[in-house]
């Protein structure tokens, strides 16, 4: 096992189990909604993913223009944890996703310095739950198939660890 997937697999087994069982429908709706999304032109989009309250989870858009409510966008590590954290409150647990060149995104770098198309490799999520003190950070690495119509694909240790974290 990776160091990553030992790393979820730690912070998902210490977690209550009643905890555990709601971030782990989180990170479910996460791992099969997000290959719909995705985008090989704009990425991993920011999205919202919350207890739905009837035992599963939903999946919302977010835009930068919202998330700029929480504070500077180019402060990304000051705020990110606010925006799971406040949704949390509200329906007990909720993660935020975005890509790993979502600095790019928000800075407009382009081709001169850091290349602001260059594509994901990961999803990262920030998940708060009502009962967790500190949010979470998961980072999930993916790759993509398919030349004329590509789609994003989870390595197989993303939910062979989920699915140890859920038999305890």
């Amino acid at each position: 096992m990776n160091r990553q997937a030992t790393y979820t697999l730690d912070t998902l087994r210490a977690l209550d189990p009643a905890a555990r069982t709601d971030v782990l429908r989180v990170l479910d709706q996460v791992v099969a909604d997000l290959p719909a999304r995705w985008s090989r032109g704009r990425g991993v989009p920011q999205l919202m993913v919350s207890l739905d309250g009837r035992g599963g989870a939903r999946t919302e858009r977010t835009g930068l223009r919202e998330l700029s409510r929480h504070g500077h966008l180019d402060e990304l590590h000051r705020w990110v944890d606010a925006v799971p954290r406040e949704k949390a409150r509200e329906h007990g647990c909720a993660a935020l996703v975005h890509g790993d060149r979502i600095h790019a995104r928000i800075n407009r770098i382009g081709p001169f310095g850091a290349p602001r198309f260059v594509p994901d490799s990961r999803a990262h999520l920030r998940l708060a739950h009502r009962d967790v003190r500190l949010t979470l950070g998961f980072a999930f690495p993916f790759r993509t198939e398919g030349r004329l119509f590509p789609r994003l694909v989870f390595h197989d240790w993303v939910s062979e660890t989920l699915d140890r974290a859920r038999r305890g």
